[in-house]
């Protein structure tokens, strides 16, 4: 019986461990909660509350994040990096990578952009590093002192290997709060800053139609 009972707690310890190791190996991989289909048969994922601080690379055909090993190849498409109110957007060319992967912030919204721009691509962060282009600082209007995406705004990516991916931020706070609530109202009872919220679709058949 005492054998047991030492059994059944070895047990018990082991599945806690495996638990717990599984829960920080998922911690920055970007699972989409939400999967739809543009009425051209193309996927659109939605990522909630993606934590980056440190930079997480996202392949955007796959959908996978990628491993530091390869940050050098061209197997990943878009970073994200958010920390201490620091928020950055890169591609894959430039400074931040080897790839040839481009970016463009278009005045279209993301259900009315149905084909990805032929030209006007730029590399690394110069299209979406600095977050205040594609998102609006309320100041002292409300809800006051938050950093909200600005709506009727796609970022259009040509990826490393040349497939075209469109891209909506929703938010940037944990939780994809509400913005219009006395919660996030209040800067005592507000979300978390630095967490991305995004959906996104690619092209995978070399087209530049959504």
């Amino acid at each position: 019986m005492k054998r047991n009972i030492i059994s059944l707690g070895l047990l018990t310890a082991c599945a806690g461990l495996i638990l717990a190791t599984a829960s920080c190996t998922k911690k920055n991989t970007p699972e989409p909660n939400n999967t739809t289909q543009q009425p051209s048969g193309i996927e659109v994922k939605t990522i909630t509350s993606l934590e980056a601080n440190e930079k997480v690379y996202l392949n955007l055909t796959t959908g996978n994040t990628v491993a530091a090993t390869e940050l050098t190849s061209t197997n990943w498409d878009i970073s994200f990096y958010a920390k201490d109110r620091n928020i950055v957007v890169a591609v894959n060319s430039g400074d931040e990578g080897n790839g040839a992967a481009g970016a463009q912030l278009v005045a279209t919204g993301f259900e009315d952009m149905k084909e990805a721009p032929a030209s006007g691509y730029l590399p690394g962060k110069e299209a979406t590093g600095d977050f205040l282009k594609w998102s609006n600082y309320t100041g002292s209007n409300e809800p006051k002192h938050a950093v909200l995406p600005k709506p009727g705004l796609t970022i259009v990516i040509k990826t490393a290997d040349g497939k075209y991916s469109k891209l909506q931020m929703v938010s940037l706070y944990q939780g994809n709060p509400n913005t219009n609530s006395a919660g996030f109202a209040d800067l005592n009872t507000r979300p978390a800053f630095g967490y991305f919220t995004f959906r996104y679709a690619t092209q995978t058949n070399g087209s530049r139609n959504f």
